[in-house]
């Protein structure tokens, strides 16, 4: 399988581009490295540093015949959002709308999308599952919902379409110099430091923490799948952590004294309350479950930037 995959240099979209590597597919990853590194693009990889939100951006693109597209570039800082919402609807929405009638127009018959839990806003009942009415609270959860609505359209002109709602996905290679996205890696990031770790909002929020490698088994699997049952799929652990016991979590993963020092922050308006996954219908339509423990993923994680600590 040839698959172009955006966001290649990030987080998430470096690990699926060496998981596609070894499973023996060819991957082109295209990613305008504005928080993406060029070191995480894996050997054996293609690359083209563009950015997708520019209109002229798709005469770039290879000519070579995809089977798919993986589109995980995105603009996915709360804060950049909040500051910024114009980039949010240039770097997420009309990046999606575009690569969409690309492949449309070049006969790409596969499209997989990242989107977000941020879609939802606050909601009243858990776990959330996908048909509830979504009434995204910050631009970048607009930005989201939107590239599902385009999406959506360009499914019903044949492109075959499925977006993958991710919750708070964490692991090892997660940004640490990045404290403006990522709770767990923040948080990791204050705590390697020895400093007091500051909370923007209150301690009894909660997330649904999903590990990277689950995340990627779920993206894998629906790249096998010609189509999918639904065209939405929540992509977490279906279990709610609040914010004070994954800190504890945290500091214990590291020996630290219990009482180390915390301190919280205002909190902002465009921010989810609380939010977990109904993972039911992935459950069931992709055949896909998540295995990892929030405790067993800590332990990775924390291992791995220790790790790095010592380099």
């Amino acid at each position: 399988m040839r698959v172009l995959l955006t966001g290649g240099a990030g987080f998430i979209g470096s690990y699926l581009a060496r998981r596609l590597l070894l499973d023996g597919h060819a991957v082109t990853i295209v990613d305008n490295l504005s928080t993406g590194k060029r070191k995480n693009v894996p050997d054996g990889a293609d690359f083209i540093e563009l950015d997708l939100a520019q209109s002229d951006c798709l005469k770039f693109l290879p000519s070579v015949p995809f089977d798919a597209v993986c589109h995980l570039a995105a603009q996915s800082s709360g804060p950049v959002s909040a500051e910024i919402p114009y980039y949010d609807l240039q770097a997420n929405a009309a990046s999606t709308l575009l690569l969409s009638r690309w492949c449309l127009q070049n006969h790409v018959p596969r499209f997989l999308y990242a989107s977000s839990m941020a879609i939802y806003g606050n909601v009243e009942s858990f776990p959330v599952c996908e048909d509830i009415i979504c009434l995204p609270r910050s631009y970048y959860g607009v930005s989201k919902l939107t590239s599902e609505h385009f999406l959506r359209l360009a499914s019903q002109e044949g492109l075959s379409v499925t977006s993958l709602r991710m919750f708070s996905v964490y692991g090892p290679g997660q940004n640490l110099g990045n404290l403006n996205q990522g709770m767990v890696s923040i948080y990791l990031a204050y705590l390697l430091r020895g400093e007091p770790v500051p909370v923007t909002g209150s301690l009894d929020r909660f997330r649904d923490f999903v590990y990277i490698d689950d995340v990627l088994d779920a993206w894998l699997g629906v790249l096998q799948m010609p189509s999918t049952p639904s065209l939405v799929y929540n992509i977490g652990t279906g279990k709610p952590t609040k914010v004070h016991e994954l800190l504890a979590a945290q500091i214990a993963a590291l020996h630290l004294p219990s009482d180390y020092p915390i301190y919280e922050l205002p909190g902002s308006s465009f921010d989810q309350f609380g939010l977990y996954a109904d993972v039911q219908r992935s459950k069931a339509e992709l055949n896909w479950q998540p295995v990892i423990s929030l405790e067993k993923g800590l332990e990775k994680m924390v291992a791995w930037a220790t790790s790095q600590k010592k380099v």
